[in-house]
């Protein structure tokens, strides 16, 4: 392992991790993501950067924190060490495999029923756990789920980039944030909810509205208010909710069974501060009967058995990208 150590393109970090500043894992606009190492137990880290100068909205710290909180869950990525200096930030967290906008690349822009509920069962469980500590996502999309980087993790969907995320309940006394309108959208415009579009407070109901629209985009390859053209983002933005709102709910989920037009017809007719039913939508997801999916006949990966999908040296796994549709 020396060998490794003393490559030409390796900076110490502290005097327990090193970074490849070769291996580029991915990036986007809140920074970087490299390969890093462990020199006390010799194990692959990912080593994410975030350049402080010029910053006006610092995320980084803020994520740690929060994966800090949440650590123990199923399917949320270790943290190793947080790390600040003057210009940058860094944050050392688990390798984890490949995220489900590139493991759509490798499906040919299809994921199958078969896999999709199986997906979709656990992107439930991962905002279950996060709701039930208090937490809302904000920023639901594929890159944002990974799967996980170890033979023993390749089966665990992982619920990543926290940057975004916030608190929508106080854990002491269990008051919900108030109803606010009027904000600007914060989150992913391709797969936020119609209510952030019209600028009210998020809660609970639009991880959920997110979850639906990432499901049926890994279906069917892409969504319905994709690459409009505009001059600008508000104008992006406005045609995008546009779009959403006055596409109906049976073309929305054409060609996919019932139970997705009941989950996106449920996930917005939640109210504000109202609990989602995730056993509800769990068991509606897992109730797609076994003669829809043996319609399709696809050479796919079989999620459930053995993804094949860790791979510590392949790159655009970990995504930090804040997409503007």
């Amino acid at each position: 392992m020396e060998s490794i150590l003393e490559q030409k393109f390796v900076m110490k970090i502290n005097k327990n991790y090193k970074l490849f500043t070769d291996r580029k894992l991915g990036c986007g606009a809140f920074g970087e993501v490299y390969q890093g190492f462990n020199i006390k137990n010799s194990q692959f880290i990912a080593i994410k950067i975030e350049n402080l100068r010029n910053n006006n909205n610092p995320q980084l710290k803020h994520e740690a924190s929060v994966i800090k909180y949440l650590e123990g869950g199923e399917g949320i990525p270790k943290i190793y060490f947080f790390q600040e200096s003057l210009n940058y930030c860094l944050m050392g967290i688990e390798l984890l495999g490949m995220n489900l906008e590139t493991l759509l690349n490798k499906c040919n822009r299809h994921i199958s029923l078969k896999n999709l509920i199986f997906l979709g069962t656990q992107m439930l469980k991962r905002i279950e756990y996060l709701h039930k500590c208090h937490i809302i996502h904000r920023d639901i999309k594929p890159e944002n789920f990974i799967m996980g980087g170890k033979k023993q993790t390749e089966n665990i969907l992982y619920l990543c980039d926290y940057g975004l995320a916030k608190r929508f309940r106080n854990p002491k006394t269990g008051d919900h944030i108030p109803y606010i309108d009027g904000k600007k959208l914060t989150g992913t415009a391709r797969y936020v909810s119609i209510y952030t579009h019209l600028g009210i407070e998020q809660s609970r109901r639009d991880d959920i509205e997110g979850i639906m629209y990432t499901l049926i985009y890994l279906y069917k390859g892409s969504l319905p208010w994709q690459n409009v053209k505009c001059k600008n983002r508000s104008e992006k933005y406005n045609k995008i909710f546009e779009k959403k709102i006055n596409t109906n709910v049976e073309i929305l989920c054409e060609n996919m069974p019932k139970q997705f037009e009941t989950l996106v017809t449920y996930a917005r007719g939640l109210l504000f501060e109202e609990k989602p039913d995730y056993e509800y939508m769990k068991n509606l997801l897992n109730s797609i009967s076994l003669k829809d999916i043996s319609k399709e006949h696809v050479n796919e990966l079989d999620l459930n058995e053995n993804n094949s999908t860790n791979s510590s040296n392949n790159q655009n796994y970990h995504s930090i990208s804040y997409e503007e549709e």
